[in-house]
């Protein structure tokens, strides 16, 4: 330990400081809320605050449903046409024979593209984004409730 006057003057100025914030704080007295002050408060929040139970658009959830039914219809049609035009066998073929693939990447890349419905694959990859952002819209908008 040193005997340093400095670090001493210092923490001794920060304490005097600390306990004359202490007693200005003390000395000020406690304000009270004014009586219709949450009443002033929620008349500036917006609609959809001031009425907890207001209704929700019903569209989102009808909206919702129908898009991710779509979705999941085509990808259960991509799904069969991707076995109809031997991608899983091409898949299973590269995964068990990697030689195929080394020795004729092109080849191979190239008939495994092929044999992919692109348009399917798009179309149901964007509907399933399309239901995902939809519901994350109408859960917004849903009021929220307190358990219990």
């Amino acid at each position: 330990m040193t005997n340093d006057p400095s670090t001493a003057l210092g923490a001794s100025s920060r304490q005097t400081t600390d306990e004359r914030m202490e007693r200005a704080l003390q000395e000020i007295g406690r304000a009270e809320p004014a009586s219709d002050l949450s009443a002033r408060i929620i008349a500036t929040l917006p609609r959809d605050a001031r009425e907890p139970n207001a209704q929700t658009n019903k569209w989102f959830g009808i909206a919702t449903l129908l898009t991710a039914l779509l979705g999941f219809a085509l990808a259960y049609q991509t799904a069969f046409t991707l076995r109809a035009n031997g991608a899983f066998e091409l898949v299973y073929n590269y995964t068990t024979q990697p030689e195929i693939v080394t020795l004729y990447p092109s080849e191979a890349w190239g008939a495994l593209a092929a044999a992919i419905p692109w348009l399917n694959v798009g179309v149901s990859v964007v509907m399933l984004f399309v239901a995902i952002w939809l519901f994350s819209r109408w859960n917004m908008r849903a009021p929220m409730r307190a358990a219990g």
